[in-house]
């Protein structure tokens, strides 16, 4: 779909690859991605490492694919900590940093799974935080397609309207809202009907929910912009960024009077001793 487009065809991501996605920032923002993951992805573990309940083998699984995927991400933040290798590796970078930003923006789902299987919590709130999260990945896909629709319509050329116009795309943003309010109210709403249950006890649950709509909705809209970058670093040099050079630090006149001075003394004394072992012989 992207085949046809040229390097000006992408001209404002340039100003996103040498700025807030320029290879140091982005291995800051793998670290944020990896301490969210661990809170997520470390409640999965906890519950299936801690519990004494019996669960079913599949939890075990995939606490270890929990487990494994924030040792990966771990070694990649730790290795894209040093500078330098941020710049020279920074095609792979930046595919590692959109699949974390993607991975970051669905993790909460996982916990909130986790912690729902109790018998206190009505079965409709895993069957509304599973409609959420399909409607989170679709609007994703229809973000995906509208950010490369732009990039066809000339958009991120020079003096093009970019990622985001916001005034056509209220339609794309409020949709989501709608559909998230109304997922809600409705749960909330059987849940409150039924005498059986406790609010306050799965109002946590309710919360924890909303703050994982939130970001997986938020992320939904951000992450094509990371996916366009992804394949441009990929396919122009052009996006390839050069690793800035340090200014070098200005010595004060007074340091370096008093390194020659100590040059000379030092040359001095080695000329006095040539000459003190010359008359001996």
């Amino acid at each position: 779909m992207l085949k046809q487009c040229k390097e000006e065809d992408f001209y404002q991501l340039r100003s996103v690859a040498t700025g807030r996605l320029r290879p140091n920032k982005a291995s800051s923002f793998l670290w944020t991605t990896f301490f969210i993951s661990l809170i997520t992805n470390g409640i999965v573990i906890w519950g299936v490492y801690g519990t004494d309940y019996h669960l079913r083998p599949s939890w075990l699984l995939f606490a270890n694919i929990c487990l494994a995927s924030l040792i990966i991400q771990l070694i990649i933040a730790l290795f894209y900590s040093k500078e330098t290798m941020a710049y020279r590796f920074q095609k792979a970078q930046s595919i590692f940093l959109s699949i974390a930003a993607f991975k970051m923006s669905i993790d909460m789902y996982a916990s909130l799974t986790i912690i729902s299987e109790g018998d206190i919590y009505p079965s409709h709130i895993k069957s509304t935080g599973f409609a959420l999260f399909m409607g989170g990945l679709i609007y994703l896909i229809i973000s995906t397609l509208r950010g490369i629709k732009r990039v066809q319509q000339g958009e991120f050329r020079e003096g093009g309207k970019g990622l985001y116009d916001f005034k056509q795309s209220k339609a794309s943003v409020s949709l989501p809202i709608i559909f998230g309010a109304t997922m809600m109210g409705g749960s909330i709403a059987r849940t409150l009907s039924n005498s059986t249950s406790e609010f306050a006890q799965v109002g946590a649950v309710y919360f924890g929910l909303l703050l994982a709509v939130i970001l997986q909705y938020t992320m939904a809209f951000a992450l094509p912009e990371f996916f366009l970058l992804t394949y441009c670093k990929l396919k122009f040099e052009f996006f390839h960024i050069q690793m800035p050079r340090r200014p070098l630090k200005e010595t004060p006149r007074e340091t370096l009077i008093a390194k020659k001075q100590a040059q000379q003394v030092k040359a001095s004394k080695k000329g006095t001793q040539k000459k003190a072992r010359s008359k001996k012989k």
